[in-house]
């Protein structure tokens, strides 16, 4: 006899344009900082799962890549960084930046999966950063929002102050098919040990040089080793493309490379629960040898 399958489980992805608060919506969903959250635009790069266990539910939510106007459309060759997220999902979220005026980039993409011959959720649309606008704003580019597509529902919220976050997850958690779990529940998302740490490093490197540098340079953790007290020993390389990033990275006297660690160290510290210590060596990527300049603490 079949047993009776009592728990639930389901997959929303999160799309949307480049600084609309995607990557702070799935920290604030699961309640741990796993994706990139700065000023510089499209600093998720890849799809990032975020895993939610609460009760009978659990819920993985996909940190996409933001949509960005650099094309004159969003064609389907475009999305298809994306598109996997989208065709495995039970719910898609398109999140909006409620004080920027509606965008091209956001009509093309609505005129994308209206043109979907794939079978595909329909949307729910997230009008996120509330706090930004008026009442009557946020109204009028709803409405303007919801008569250009037909959305099953509409949140509002605010996803840096938490305003709505509750009444989407509880929305979604209600909806979610009866399914076995695919993760343990102390599980909160689905990165390997080395690339939560690049992600942390990253973070604290383009929120401390996000005008200068490329968000496209790359941090490897090479060693992560436990000592005898308990704490833990974590080594990186800083990888950038010519020497000028390399510089402006390292400061003058090297003061913008101690910054950069400190901040990283309590960062990785909190998501260890160790105390930490932590050596940057800044490289250029394309050199076989290149010439390291480190700092530990």
């Amino acid at each position: 006899m079949k047993q009776e399958v009592t728990n639930k489980f389901g997959t929303i992805a999160i799309l949307g344009e480049i600084n609309v608060g995607k990557s702070t919506l799935l920290n604030k969903m699961i309640d741990k900082d796993i994706s990139i959250v700065t000023h510089k635009s499209n600093t998720t790069r890849e799809q990032v799962k975020g895993i939610k266990s609460e009760g009978d539910t659990q819920i993985v939510i996909i940190d996409t890549p933001g949509l960005t106007s650099g094309a004159a459309r969003i064609a389907r060759s475009f999305l298809s960084q994306v598109w996997d997220a989208v065709m495995g999902a039970n719910f898609i979220l398109i999140v909006v930046d409620s004080s920027k005026p509606v965008s091209q980039t956001l009509y093309h993409l609505f005129d994308e999966l209206k043109a979907s011959t794939e079978k595909i959720p329909v949307p729910v649309l997230v009008m996120n950063k509330i706090d930004r606008c008026s009442k009557a704003d946020l109204l009028f580019k709803s409405k303007k929002i919801n008569d250009c597509f037909p959305f099953q529902k509409t949140f509002m919220i605010s996803s840096l102050k938490g305003y709505g976050v509750k009444d989407l997850i509880s929305w979604v958690s209600k909806n979610v098919p009866k399914k076995s779990w695919a993760y343990p529940p102390e599980k909160k998302h689905d990165m390997s040990m080395e690339n939560l740490l690049n992600e942390k490093t990253r973070e604290t490197i383009l929120l401390r040089v996000h005008q200068e540098v490329p968000y496209n340079l790359e941090v490897d953790t090479h060693e992560i080793k436990e000592l005898h007290d308990g704490s833990i020993r974590v080594g990186q390389f800083i990888k950038v493309q010519n020497a000028r990033h390399r510089a402006m990275i390292i400061g003058k006297l090297g003061q913008t490379i101690k910054a950069i660690s400190s901040r990283a160290r309590q960062g990785i510290g909190k998501v260890l629960n160790k105390k930490v210590h932590l050596f940057l060596d800044v490289k250029l990527a394309k050199k076989k040898k290149p010439h390291g300049n480190s700092i530990g603490g």
